[in-house]
């Protein structure tokens, strides 16, 4: 059991490894660091298909645990691709390149430093967060014996140990839930930007996407991805050890919340007066009804 968990993590890890170092030499190219953001959802693709692929018999229950993330980052990635490609660099990437100029770091030296600290971290937490998959799809299989007349003797075979019961149902519904929250949630913001791109008035009375599922959380995207991530981790839970990885919801939930989602974002567009009444009206992160204006 141990070596073949010990196998899905080695072999997904360098795949996961060798694509980042690829990418990073096409950013070093294009000299677009921000690159390694549409990568974010490929990722999990990779680690979901690379367990798929070693698995010797190919269950329904290791198909439902992989294509819940295969499918996940899929969309993700062709989304982040649409969205960036052919903007330029992020402007976040750009401060930590002048900033690091200002240190003396010629830019070469900041895109060596790129791909261990962002490309390669980015890697780490893939491999983490990814837990769920690795895990159990590599426990899935338990040991049965059976009979041999001619011989005989008693035969281990490899049996299949978890099946799809309640556990997984469970989980692919709160999966269901939450990529209906990601994916509407992302095609009603890229509706609103489409609407409002040209808007160059005031930046404190620029329009505050605050209808559809925006109405009931900030950030309804950010949701829907803490959602899926909890449904991947109860379907591992059919799956012997698949409930000792319950970390890897719980980082990406404080990802989302508090690093590079919702606190990140909010930091700019909490100074805007229009977003600052929407932060009072509206939930944070857990779908719920609108304040009325008497309640804020």
């Amino acid at each position: 059991m141990i070596s073949d968990i010990i196998v899905n993590f080695a072999h997904a890890a360098v795949v996961v490894f060798g694509a980042l170092t690829l990418l990073w030499a096409i950013s070093v190219a294009a000299k677009d660091a921000s690159l390694i953001d549409i990568f974010w959802g490929f990722g999990f693709l990779i680690v979901a298909a690379v367990c798929l692929y070693l698995a010797d018999l190919k269950t329904p229950y290791l198909w439902l645990l992989a294509i819940m993330p295969i499918i996940w980052g899929a969309r993700l990635t062709l989304y982040l691709a649409k969205r960036n490609l052919g903007h330029g660099e992020d402007k976040r990437y750009i401060n930590m390149r002048k900033r690091a100029e200002k240190k003396g770091m010629s830019e070469m030296a900041w895109r060596l430093r790129s791909l261990l600290t962002i490309y390669f971290g980015q890697g780490v937490l893939i491999m983490i967060v990814s837990a769920p998959i690795w895990v159990a799809m590599a426990t899935a299989y338990g040991a049965a014996f059976t009979y041999d007349p001619p011989t005989a003797i008693d035969v281990v075979e490899r049996g299949v140990q978890s099946e799809i019961g309640l556990l997984p149902i469970l989980g692919a519904l709160l999966w269901l839930i939450g990529f209906f929250f990601e994916t509407v949630g992302d095609w009603q913001l890229s509706k609103f930007m489409k609407k409002h791109k040209d808007y160059d008035g005031p930046q404190e009375e620029k329009p505050v996407l605050n209808s559809g599922l925006w109405r009931y959380t900030r950030h309804p995207n950010y949701f829907g991805n803490a959602c899926m991530w909890w449904g991947i981790w109860l379907v591992a839970c059919q799956a012997p050890w698949g409930w000792a990885t319950i970390f890897a919801p719980i980082i990406m939930t404080y990802l989302l919340t508090n690093v590079s989602g919702k606190d990140l974002l909010e930091k700019d567009m909490g100074k805007r007066k229009k977003y600052q009444e929407y932060i009072k009206r509206t939930s944070g992160f857990f779908p719920l009804p609108p304040k009325d204006k008497s309640e804020v």
